[in-house]
């Protein structure tokens, strides 16, 4: 096994055992399974001789390494378009481990020996022994990892191919290392969204920026409230509100509740008129609320609709699964006048009116009804969700379910604290 700070720094003599230079970049280029060393940078009193891999004699145990061909003879290696160097753009970079879903700094880089004598890129090291490794204390490793209690012997390897890498931002480095974002996009987005958390700003405006809006928006919902709001503040008001259209209403609300007033109101200003709409009214109500937890994203049919007729309806609609636990039968005056399972709707005579197989006896909660009634009801009716309606039982909204468990759970273990949403005006 060798490492990369083992090899960095090290003497290159010629085929005459004379000093060449040094070795200060290993530049690799992408390969399958695994990323192989294509040339090493050598250091000279002269300038800098990009060798082919196998014109260097390199081990990790070695003292200095040896020129296989005389200098005359090395024809320098040609950089290509996708190839990367291991100094520059991947040690001391911050990377996201999307096997534990966690941003890690590169303390060392793993590489193995081929029987062909080629090494090959398997993966990074974030830990403490990596780190101590080049500063040449690798032999304090088991004490300094006992008086931190870090357990174990201070080893820590994340594979190749569980690594996404992430933009430096340094002026003047031009990030070569470019690594498809396909790996993050396949993560829940819960998961992308404990990432999320931990990227400083720049890198979490990258990230958001290389998702389709669709994810950017689901990954978003799932992030700390505070990380949603700096996260739209960082990215073009055009892309933020057009993520902010794919999040749920009732979660886009939640996020502009959050925001000053200024941010706020510039992208509600580039939100869809109709989505715009949604948000805005669900703004006026307090997060402790029936009013501040519904979302007015929900299917609701006439009642003079039949089975078929309100199939047809949904299949028009394709609303999103979370809305459609149950289907909500209102009158002229758009009063709730009952309420249809899926179930029962599937199991329905085509022809059938819904008048004749609807719930009647429809629970329901009012505007101002606080989190605890609204438990108190999804407890003791078995609900998936709950519809919220106002003083003369119009319907606003549903609450859903894991809405409601959100805010019930311990604060330590919810996204969302419970806290008083501003006025839009």
């Amino acid at each position: 096994m060798e490492y990369l700070t083992q090899l960095i720094g090290k003497t290159v003599v010629d085929t005459a055992g004379e000093r060449f230079g040094k070795l200060a970049e290993v530049v690799v280029t992408p390969g399958e399974p695994v990323p192989l060393v294509a040339a090493y940078q050598v250091k000279t009193e002269d300038g800098a001789l990009f060798v082919p891999w196998d014109g260097l004699d390199v081990h990790a145990d070695s003292r200095e390494f040896s020129l296989r061909r005389s200098v005359t003879e090395i024809r320098p290696y040609q950089i290509q378009a996708l190839d990367f160097s291991l100094v520059r753009d991947v040690l001391d970079k911050q990377i996201v481990d999307v096997h534990d879903y966690r941003v890690v700094r590169v303390n060392d880089i793993r590489l193995q020996m081929l029987p062909s004598g080629q090494l090959a890129l398997l993966g990074v090291d974030p830990g403490v022994k990596g780190l101590l490794r080049r500063l040449g204390l690798s032999h304090l490793v088991g004490a300094i990892s006992r008086a931190l209690h870090l357990g174990g012997n201070g080893e820590s390897f994340i594979g190749w191919n569980d690594v996404e890498s992430l933009p430096t931002h340094n002026a003047g480095e031009p990030l070569k290392l470019k690594i498809s974002h396909e790996k993050i996009a396949k993560l829940h987005p819960a998961d992308i969204g404990d990432i999320l958390n931990q990227m400083d700003p720049a890198h979490r405006k990258d990230m958001l920026e290389s998702l389709d809006v669709e994810m950017a928006a689901d990954a978003l919902a799932e992030a700390d409230d505070a990380v949603q709001v700096s996260a739209l503040q960082h990215l073009d008001a055009e892309l933020a509100a057009d993520i902010l259209e794919e999040m749920p209403a009732d979660e886009a609300a939640d996020v502009l509740g959050d925001m000053d007033k200024a941010h706020r109101d510039q992208l509600l200003g580039r939100m869809d008129a109709e989505d715009r709409e949604d948000v805005e009214e669900l703004l006026e109500y307090h997060d402790k609320t029936a009013g501040g937890l519904m979302t007015n994203e929900y299917v609701s049919i006439a009642q003079d609709f039949t089975a078929q007729q309100t199939i047809d309806h949904l299949r028009t609609l394709e609303p999103e699964a979370e809305t459609i636990f149950y289907v909500y039968v209102t009158d002229t005056q758009e009063r709730l006048v009952g309420i249809i399972s899926l179930r029962d709707l599937i199991v329905a005579a085509p022809e059938r009116p819904v008048a004749e197989f609807m719930i009647t006896k429809v629970r329901s909660v009012t505007l101002d009804a606080d989190v605890e009634e609204v438990a108190h009801k999804f407890e003791r009716y078995k609900l998936l969700a709950l519809p919220v309606v106002d003083n003369e039982a119009r319907l606003q909204g549903i609450i859903t379910i894991d809405d409601t468990l959100e805010q019930l759970l311990p604060p330590d273990w919810r996204r969302r604290p419970l806290s008083p949403r501003p006025n839009p005006a």
